[in-house]
């Protein structure tokens, strides 16, 4: 079912309710934009990060599963992210995004420019074995029917994006396939800090 202008406003207000504000301040203001596959790990990262830096993050995955449970497709996900981002931008909160930032690059730019504040670009990057392996076995519950469904949705959507290049400038590459991932979270976020003083 397609998503009006009004049912839009009434999910959007329902997942902003839920959006975890954070107790300290992040300093200067900046956006956490990652770029990485379907299940590379962008919400384990993410979400350690935002609670590390005081970010208010912002998750697709999260959106999605109550336009499901409200039986809507998922057509304006990006729209109503974008919207949450501007409006904590404005506020004067920084942003994680806990999405794929790479198909809404340009846009995401526009309002970096429009909000004035600095972006931040790190990259989710395991091996590609892992990512399907954790697809496959992962326990499903409301995104994927099963560990097939996922696998594929992972190649249709690598498909899809094969021919954008993965150019930005990063400031941190996670792998996420490896057992240090505390670590690389306090590596990283010493990294963003430094960068957004």
């Amino acid at each position: 079912m397609k998503l009006d202008d009004a049912e839009l406003s009434k999910v959007e207000e329902k997942y902003d309710k839920q959006i975890v504000l954070p107790q300290k301040s992040s300093g200067k203001q900046y956006m956490l934009c990652p770029v990485g596959s379907i299940g590379s790990g962008k919400s384990s990262v993410l979400k350690s990060l935002s609670k590390r830096l005081g970010l208010v993050r912002i998750s697709a995955d999260e959106i999605r599963e109550l336009l499901k449970q409200k039986g809507y497709n998922w057509d304006r996900v990006q729209e109503m992210g974008l919207h949450l981002l501007e409006k904590y931008l404005e506020r004067g909160y920084s942003v994680g995004l806990d999405s794929d930032c790479r198909s809404k690059s340009e846009k995401i730019k526009e309002i970096a420019e429009r909000q004035g504040v600095k972006l931040v670009w790190i990259h989710i990057n395991p091996p590609e074995e892992f990512i399907v392996e954790k697809l496959r076995n992962y326990k499903h519950t409301w995104l994927f029917e099963n560990g097939e469904e996922a696998v594929r949705a992972y190649y249709d959507r690598k498909e899809k994006l094969s021919a954008a290049p993965i150019d930005f400038p990063f400031i941190y590459t996670f792998d996420t396939s490896k057992n240090d991932l505390a670590l690389q979270i306090e590596e990283a976020a010493s990294k963003i800090e430094k960068t957004t003083k």
